[in-house]
């Protein structure tokens, strides 16, 4: 025993295909009148028309526009760009703490990076080994306890990049 269901119209079903008393994809029925209280908006007023001067002649983009032919003999001035001066007139201060720290973030993070990217460049192209040497050979290898190598480990130097990194997030988004 097969039931029938009756499916709102789809996008390929019109409202023409509709049977009386089926409902419509706005939840009431095509016999059915509108609701009480459910009025119409009120209809948009039209715009007041243009006045113009005597012997006044549109431009070409106008003329254009409504179909209008220029007279014969009569010039067409070129359509100007309008000149528009914009004046910033307040400004959220909370949005310009949200701006400046994630901007801050942003500075962060490239700082990080680009500490890192260079210490792995300067460690693989063996310039740190050759510094610990000049050092060594001009300082004098037994007699002083400087270790250049652990002075610029990465966990030194990146660890110092991260607290540089911190105090430029507080500080740019206190001042901002």
């Amino acid at each position: 025993m097969a039931s029938e269901t009756t499916n709102p119209p789809g996008p390929a079903q019109g409202l023409a295909d509709l049977a009386p008393g089926a409902p419509t994809p706005i939840g009431r029925r095509i016999d059915e009148p509108p609701r009480p209280g459910a009025a119409l908006p009120p209809p948009v007023p039209a715009p007041p028309p243009v006045v113009r001067a005597p012997g006044h002649v549109p431009d070409a983009q106008q003329a254009h526009e409504r179909g209008d032919t220029p007279a014969q003999g009569v010039p067409v001035t070129p359509a100007r760009p309008r000149r528009a001066r914009l004046y910033l007139a307040r400004v959220n201060p909370w949005s310009v703490m949200k701006v400046g720290f994630m901007l801050s973030v942003a500075l962060a993070v490239v700082i990080v990076t680009a500490v890192a990217a260079t210490w792995w460049v300067l460690d693989y192209s063996g310039t740190f080994l050759t510094v610990a040497r000049t050092v060594d050979d001009i300082i004098g290898a037994g007699t002083a306890t400087l270790d250049v190598e652990a002075l610029l480990a990465f966990e030194r130097v990146f660890g110092a990049s991260v607290v540089i990194a911190a105090v430029e997030i507080v500080l740019v988004s206190v001042l901002a």
